[in-house]
């Protein structure tokens, strides 16, 4: 279900919500990312990265987020968004870490996750990309 650019109202918010996590990161050597998840009640929380000069130390944007909705009670992720500066030339798609953590709180495999790039404060709608998580991560961990 990849789609590129065919995103609605819902999807441009969560990404407008991310780019204002984005400005928060904390980077030492990587590229700033802004993330946020919504939840099954429709509240929005943001992470962002914060990346420690001791390898393994940092936390991924998506972590981020997420960890903000379990400090408020919430643990049902209904989609997500995840935003990079444009200058990152690389694609955007969380990591396999990131991808697994998602699972654990997602009310389904279909959730959405939308993707794209920021410059100078404004997300690049044309950067969008949706994906589901089963297609990003087709055979999670579970107990």
């Amino acid at each position: 279900m990849t789609t590129k650019n065919k995103i609605g109202t819902r999807e441009k918010k969560l990404l407008e919500e991310a780019t204002k996590a984005l400005k928060n990161a904390y980077v030492l050597w990587g590229f700033p990312v802004g993330a946020v998840v919504l939840m099954e009640d429709g509240e929005i929380y943001g992470g962002c990265n914060v990346e420690s000069w001791i390898s393994g130390l940092g936390v991924c944007a998506e972590r981020c987020a997420i960890h903000h909705a379990i400090l408020h009670g919430k643990r049902k992720i209904k989609a997500v968004a995840v935003v990079a500066d444009a200058k990152n030339k690389s694609g955007i798609k969380p990591c396999g870490a990131c991808l697994q953590y998602i699972s654990d709180f997602a009310e389904s495999p279909g959730i959405k996750i939308v993707t794209a790039k920021v410059e100078d404060g404004k997300v690049l709608f044309e950067t969008a990309e949706v994906n589901l998580l089963r297609e990003l991560l087709p055979n999670p961990f579970k107990k």
